[in-house]
């Protein structure tokens, strides 16, 4: 019994491995070869380059060296989801982003987008699909497929054609080459300090052996050679449009009916607010008042998105359904412009911080989203449309928001504020930002004569110890550092 079951997946395994079909560009030995070289490399800058806190130079080559397989197969026409190249702007804004901004935002969650970006573009690229949000959503891999897919690319790479000897010669010059470079590397090396330094600088190879590189050297490897070999091999066609059933409306009509019911008893109460000022219960005071609700109306204005998603999914064009909805949007939407209202004023008196900024700039992206939903409902548009124009609306957003000096912005906005009475400046918050307030903050120390710089943690002579070497580098860290220190 348990004989035939290892024959069930030999076979099985056999039958996979008959469906996968490399992508074509594999044949060509040279790409196929330039793939593997790449591989290496990036398997070998993870694991033995330094790379630690702020994206530095080999952060950046790396991410340069995911893209090059894409980029090449997208340009020559060689992918089935045309969206793909449209993306590569905003992926090259995103790397200048990591490059010159310090903010925490920067780096730490966009490098995540940014590699969690690439991977769905790598699995979505061979997908025919029928519009951009597809691209979006990866279609499953079945058990097995990456292996064979691996497997077919050795395969293909090491068979032996008698005419196609060129590559045989370049791995004997390389066999012949290597060694006599790095004895003479290691002759130079030894020769002269400054070109010790100057190789060191750019390359700090940590050579220590640590007990996980037992796994993560083959981990790294593999990795990337299912990202470059098995995404790119297997075209899945997505472009049928299925049929979508119809909503019980006594359900539907229920749910959204109660719900605009309360949130019409809740803008009621708020338009005083909205249109003048505010009606402060006893004992409120104003700061604490317009702290009160943007954080929750905001997750009301998403939870409502995705309620509205939801229900267009299945909209038939139902004239009750499409009432219910359009007050349920428009309702929605006055609490947001609550919400702003009730930010700017806390704002007013309290400063700016990085995260008020972007719960300000998130509100704007909901409202503008939820009257595009409305645009949509009434021109009775589809629903693909919709997902389309909700996708490039958020990339576009997010950034432009991770082109923003945002801490720039906060310590130009707390400065002025309270230029004229400076006691009141919170320092404690202006030291938590980066460098890039550092501009800002030294413009200010000419213009009032003031040492707003010293509230600020970072400027500290042994910060240059991140502009010593190439691993480390950030271009915008050192620049700032260099151009303004004192």
């Amino acid at each position: 019994m348990q004989e035939k079951t290892i024959k069930e997946q030999l076979n099985e395994a056999k039958e996979i491995k008959a469906k996968v079909r490399l992508h074509p560009i594999f044949q060509v030995k040279s790409f196929a070869w330039f793939v593997l070289i790449l591989t290496v490399l990036l398997m070998f800058i993870e694991n033995f380059l330094k790379m630690d806190e702020l994206v530095g130079g080999w952060h950046i080559i790396s991410y340069i060296l995911m893209l090059i397989p894409l980029a090449y197969l997208a340009f020559s026409n060689k992918l089935e989801n045309n969206y793909v190249k449209w993306f590569f702007p905003l992926l090259a804004i995103m790397i200048i982003d990591m490059f010159y901004y310090s903010n925490d935002m920067v780096q730490y969650v966009l490098p995540i987008v940014f590699f969690l970006l690439v991977l769905v573009l790598y699995f979505t690229s061979m997908n025919k699909v029928h519009s951009l949000y597809q691209t979006f959503l990866p279609s499953p891999f079945k058990s097995g497929i990456g292996v064979s897919a691996i497997g077919q690319f050795f395969d293909n790479l090491f068979v032996r054609k008698e005419e196609n000897d060129i590559y045989k010669r370049i791995g004997l010059a390389l066999l012949i080459t290597l060694p006599f470079l790095g004895v003479f590397m290691a002759l130079l090396f030894s020769s002269d300090e400054s070109f010790a330094n100057f190789l060191t600088g750019i390359i700090d190879i940590d050579f220590n052996f640590d007990i996980t590189y037992i796994w993560t050297v083959p981990w790294y490897f593999f990795f990337y050679l299912f990202l470059f070999v098995a995404t790119l091999s297997g075209t899945k066609n997505r472009t049928y449009v299925g049929e979508t059933k119809f909503f019980d409306m006594l359900i539907v009509g229920i749910f959204l009916g109660m719900i605009n019911i309360l949130f019409l008893m809740f803008v009621a109460m708020q338009l005083a607010f909205l249109f003048g000022e505010p009606n402060l219960p006893t004992g409120t005071t104003l700061a604490t008042f317009a702290r009160e609700g943007f954080f929750q109306l905001m997750m009301v204005m998403g939870l409502v998105l995705l309620i509205f998603i939801f229900i267009m999914r299945r909209y038939k064009n139902e004239k009750v359904l499409m009432f219910l909805l359009a007050g349920l949007l428009l309702q929605t939407i006055m609490m947001g412009l609550v919400s702003l209202k009730k930010m700017y004023l806390y704002q007013s008196i309290k400063g700016a911080t990085v995260l008020r900024y972007y719960v300000e700039w998130f509100d704007y992206f909901l409202i503008v989203v939820l009257l595009i939903g409305l645009v949509f409902l009434v021109r009775k548009l589809t629903f693909r449309k919709l997902l389309d124009v909700i996708v490039i609306l958020g990339l576009v957003s997010f950034t432009l928001v991770v082109s923003l000096n945002v801490d720039g912005m906060v310590a130009s906005h707390n400065i002025e504020k309270f230029k004229d009475s400076p006691e009141k400046l919170d320092k404690r918050a202006i030291s938590y930002l980066s460098i890039d307030a550092l501009p800002v903050v030294k413009k200010y120390n000419l213009e009032l004569g003031r040492t707003y710089i010293r509230t600020l943690t970072w400027v500290e002579s042994d910060a240059r110890k991140y502009c010593n070497d190439f691993s480390t580098y950030h271009y915008g860290y050192c620049s700032k550092l260099k151009k303004y220190e004192e």
